[in-house]
């Protein structure tokens, strides 16, 4: 299998991953135990908090980088790749500053096929011979100006 073909399949199912894991967070956390979903209410019910904004702010900075690192990956562009590795780190800054978190054992395999789907994904565009065949967006862009002319 060509490792382009590869990158496609890998980006394909990190989306579908990526979809499966929110709307697990939301329809599992239905089946948790009392204990844990009296848990949950009381965190909810706190007052709002700067740290909340901040947290949303920077999901939202985090979920855009993912999709257009994975746009300009399937387009063979240079920059996606540091923007796909730096989405990964947002991640792992959101999930550290985010506290105890109460989720379904669903959730919890979900996100861990999707960080294994993520590290494979970094390492094809970083260490396989496809690395090579990344360019930087201007050249992208007139090879794409080139083939409408």
């Amino acid at each position: 299998m060509k490792h382009e073909r590869a990158l496609g399949i890998l980006i394909l199912s990190d989306f579908i991953l990526t979809i499966l894991g929110i709307v697990s967070e939301f329809t599992m956390g239905l089946f948790l135990p009392a204990s844990l979903l009296t848990y949950l209410a009381a965190h909810d019910a706190t007052a709002f908090r700067l740290s909340d904004a901040f947290l949303t702010a920077l999901w939202i900075v985090v979920a855009v980088a993912t999709v257009l690192g994975w746009i300009g990956m399937l387009n063979l562009v240079r920059g996606a790749r540091s923007l796909y590795l730096g989405s990964w780190v947002g991640n792992f800054v959101l999930i550290l500053l985010k506290g105890p978190v109460v989720s379904a054992s669903v959730s919890i395999v979900i996100m861990t096929i999707s960080a294994l789907v993520g590290g494979a994904i970094l390492w094809i565009v970083y260490f396989s011979e496809l690395r090579t065949e990344f360019r930087r967006l201007s050249e992208v862009v007139g090879d794409a100006k080139e083939r409408t002319a």
